[in-house]
């Protein structure tokens, strides 16, 4: 967790998106692929992408059960994410995922 409002370096991040921008909170997933690679070889890397997708689902049920809406984006330039949210050399960004009001 990051504290400060940094929505507008991570809009910026993610290929100029407004949802990036406008939404209260902006949830990032990122992975290091070694943990899981360490146990499962070359199949790590596909189960970090389907454990991401399971985390990025369950925060969208979880905004509609709570009436918001969100949008898992994945296009944006990974090194100026983790800029950003200061990840580690290892951490890799999958998921940026808006969360807020939905539009009307």
């Amino acid at each position: 967790v990051k504290e400060g409002d940094f929505r507008k370096k991570l809009a910026n991040a993610g290929l100029s998106q407004s949802a990036i921008h406008s939404a209260p909170l902006d949830i990032v997933i990122t992975a290091i692929y070694a943990r899981t690679m360490i146990k499962y070889g070359e199949r790590g890397t596909r189960y970090v992408h389907i454990e991401a997708g399971h985390v990025a689902e369950n925060l969208q049920l979880q905004a509609v059960a709570l009436g918001l809406g969100s949008v898992p984006i994945g296009a944006f330039y990974d090194e100026k994410v983790k800029n950003v949210i200061g990840c580690t050399d290892e951490e890799v960004p999958l998921y940026i995922i808006p969360i807020g009001k939905p539009r009307e």
